[in-house]
């Protein structure tokens, strides 16, 4: 009797430490850059305009038929999810400038049925996104093959935290265990903002 009081409760203390195990805040992986694009209403998106809140970043272009319409779906539910956050904003980025103006995203987000509240879509020029996309963001972008079947413009297919210091704290993939682990670290900045520091 004495053995299994012991044992029950060297596994219940094991439960208790392991559910009680204290979450770090995802680490600083890069800061991002002076930039300067424009949104769907042709207002200037720029650094300072990150700053202040946290932000979850993907990178799309509105005629894409492969992976964008489920970066923008799934980004619709973090948005309708998170929504409980006050300063938790999302980012899309067009990677494709060229046909992507202020009037065409404007367009997709009415298509889509897309929530501006707190959701931006910004363009602007092919050198500014490249830069912000390739040197701030750090995620992949390249011309696509002329081949039937692929995209014109290949490009990351994960989203991207960003902190209310303009800082990028993570990559996670469009996928239910990335989308869970972003919903995590972005809930744990928000309600520790002091340990983003």
């Amino acid at each position: 009797m004495h053995y299994k009081t012991t044992v029950l409760l060297l596994v219940l203390s094991l439960l208790i430490v392991g559910c009680s195990k204290k979450t770090e805040p995802p680490p600083v992986l890069g800061q991002l850059p002076e930039f300067t694009l424009v949104d769907q209403n042709s207002q200037a998106f720029d650094r300072q305009t990150l700053e202040g809140d946290f932000w979850v970043a993907d990178f799309i272009f509105t005629h894409c038929r492969s992976t964008c319409p489920r970066l923008t779906a799934h980004m619709q539910g973090l948005q309708t999810r998170l929504s409980d956050i006050p300063n938790a904003q999302f980012l899309s980025v067009s990677v494709d400038p060229r046909n992507d103006t202020p009037k065409v995203l404007k367009a997709y987000m009415a298509k889509n049925e897309l929530s501006e509240a707190n959701w931006r879509f910004v363009t602007g020029e092919e050198k500014a996104i490249r830069e912000v996309v390739l040197n701030g963001f750090k995620v992949g972008l390249a011309e696509g093959d002329d081949e039937p079947g692929t995209e014109a413009i290949m490009h990351a297919n994960h989203f991207v935290l960003v902190d209310e210091r303009a800082q990028v704290r993570g990559y996670y993939r469009a996928n239910n265990d990335g989308i869970a682990d972003l919903e995590r670290d972005l809930r744990f900045l928000a309600s520790n903002v002091s340990s983003v520091r």
